[in-house]
């Protein structure tokens, strides 16, 4: 049984994700790069890391921080794996950034965000709400995609 197998034989979700993020963080680790993860584990990583800045800090800090490299990627893999209102979200807040597309130098992107005015600030907070409210089963989407592409995630 492989690593991959073993995390979606899991009975939770969140457990699922959890060891798949293990294997796929640990594989990016071994080749110092995320980069040089296959596109379906980059998207895997991109859903990952911003589902964690919106959790901790919402699109601010994704934005803010180094993840905020990633915005149109984040928005790509929603589509890809059919995550299609988080995208759309996703799309609000990035054409919502000052600078279209959104810088992937991050002091570039900070020195916008310095400038930022309170209804881009109150826009993202309505958009942040809205991803957070969603319906959509992001988890079970991300599984799914996964379980489709099992052979990709192993290594």
């Amino acid at each position: 049984m492989t690593e991959i197998d073993f995390a979606l034989s899991q009975k939770e979700d969140t457990e699922v994700i959890e060891l798949i993020g293990t294997v796929i963080w640990n594989k990016a680790n071994k080749v110092k790069n995320i980069t040089a993860l296959s596109l379906q584990e980059r998207i895997f990583v991109f859903i990952d890391i911003f589902e964690s800045e919106l959790i901790n800090g919402g699109l601010f800090n994704f934005f803010y921080n180094t993840s905020g490299s990633y915005a149109h990627e984040v928005l790509e893999a929603y589509e890809t794996i059919g995550a299609h209102k988080s995208a759309q979200s996703m799309y609000s807040a990035i054409t919502n950034f000052p600078e279209v597309p959104v810088p992937k130098d991050i002091f570039l992107r900070r020195s916008f965000m310095q400038k930022l005015d309170d209804s881009t600030t109150a826009k993202w907070i309505a958009i942040e709400k809205d991803l957070l409210n969603s319906k959509e089963d992001i988890v079970t989407l991300l599984i799914d995609y996964v379980r489709h592409h099992k052979t990709i995630f192993e290594y």
